[in-house]
């Protein structure tokens, strides 16, 4: 027996489109289909109720996407709805993602909205080289600032979430299709057709998750901490190291690369790039005016000193400002993330992947410093030591 394809219906949960779920539900099933609807089949839920409707977009092999007037229920808070929650989550999976927008919405965007919008957006990526965290901000600029009395009033009875809802599907190139969203044998051979050709061209029906258990990592990472600190310490005699290359060399190990995200730790979290391993740690104390090289690991030609006036060093920088520095090298393609401890200053490297350049690594400095803080557990013990020995 064959396996048939999960597909996955999504909607804000409107009156007005629960014929329509039903009728497409009942037709895609007589068509041999496994379909994923939250009122029929998420059971047994998940106390959070989000991680049951996203774990079913994950086991999904199509998304179906219906777009009508219906925000849905917002959150103010995370800017978005439980239905763009699982669009995002659909986008990130790789999920063959198919939407329908109802004609009369798609037409109002059209003419009102789209236009600005895009104008708009592009001006902010111009502007700051980024995406904007939230479109929905730039929609209500455009609404605010840009329409005339008359088109305002044609679109406020519709929550300006919808627009930007919209905008996104589209920035995905997501090719949004017109259609009348009432229970309709029209409406159902259409989105029936999309899917004939999506599976002609061999959707992969059966993908392989690993589960993941949480505990096994936990104690995972508790044991790795514990060899880590350890290990440390071994290097330590009276208060000061007794081999500095060994030492950082054994201070490298656990500093591996990451995911750098935009809107981390939000609902929206979107991947933007990503830093290797660390592949090499300074470290630097001052001594008279000038902060002079204790150790080194991974450097293949470490500088030896910087003086306190030398207004070009992320040394010098992050010891005088009292704070931690990202930098970057063009040449290298190396963030350089520096820490300062007391009199010393702890600087390590990390290669970024290719999509890197100075004015991304500006423009995500926030971000970045969020993906390096989840190192934070060795880090912080690496400089706690270092803030704590006395230099010979």
């Amino acid at each position: 027996m064959p396996n048939p394809a999960k597909i996955f219906i999504s909607s804000a949960y409107d009156k007005d489109l629960i014929p329509m779920r039903r009728g497409l539900k009942k037709e895609l099933e007589d068509a041999g289909h496994s379909v994923l609807m939250f009122e029929d089949n998420f059971y047994p839920w998940n106390p959070n109720f989000m991680k049951t409707c996203l774990q079913k977009v994950i086991e999904s092999n199509i998304f179906i996407l219906l777009l009508n007037a219906n925000e849905g229920t917002y959150w103010e808070e995370h800017k978005c709805t439980p239905t763009y929650q699982e669009f995002r989550t659909a986008v990130k999976e790789g999920k063959y993602i198919i939407a329908f927008l109802d004609t009369e919405i798609k037409n109002m965007y059209e003419e009102h909205i789209k236009a600005d919008l895009i104008k708009r957006y592009d001006g902010y990526v111009d502007q700051n080289h980024r995406k904007p965290d939230y479109t929905m901000d730039l929609v209500n600029c455009v609404i605010e600032n840009d329409l005339g009395n008359r088109q305002r009033e044609k679109v406020l009875h519709i929550h300006p979430f919808v627009w930007a809802f919209i905008f996104d599907v589209q920035a995905e190139n997501i090719w949004t299709e017109e259609l009348v969203l009432v229970e309709s044998e029209a409406a159902y051979r259409k989105i029936k057709g999309y899917l004939s050709d999506s599976l002609g061209e061999g959707i992969k029906l059966v993908p392989m998750k690993e589960n993941i258990y949480e505990n096994a990592i936990a104690a995972e990472e508790f044991a790795t901490y514990q060899d880590y600190t350890i290990t440390l310490l071994s290097y330590m005699d009276n208060g000061t190291i007794t081999n500095w290359t060994e030492f950082l060399e054994a201070g490298i190990k656990p500093l591996m690369g990451d995911k750098i995200y935009q809107r981390p730790g939000t609902v929206l979290a979107e991947e933007i790039g990503h830093f290797e391993h660390c592949t090499a740690l300074t470290v630097y104390k001052l001594i008279d005016d000038t902060m002079k090289l204790c150790g080194s690991y991974g450097a293949k030609t470490p500088t030896t000193g910087y003086a306190l006036t030398n207004e070009d060093s992320y040394v010098i920088e992050t010891f005088l400002q009292k704070s931690d520095v990202i930098g970057y090298s063009k040449e290298k393609n190396l963030l350089y993330y520096t820490l300062n401890i007391k009199d010393y200053v702890l600087c390590f490297h990390y290669p970024l992947d290719d999509t890197w350049n100075e004015v991304k690594v500006e423009a995500f400095k926030n971000e970045i410093s969020c993906a390096i803080i989840k190192t934070t557990l060795f880090t912080d013990f690496l400089a706690d030591l270092i803030g704590g020995i006395r230099y010979v």
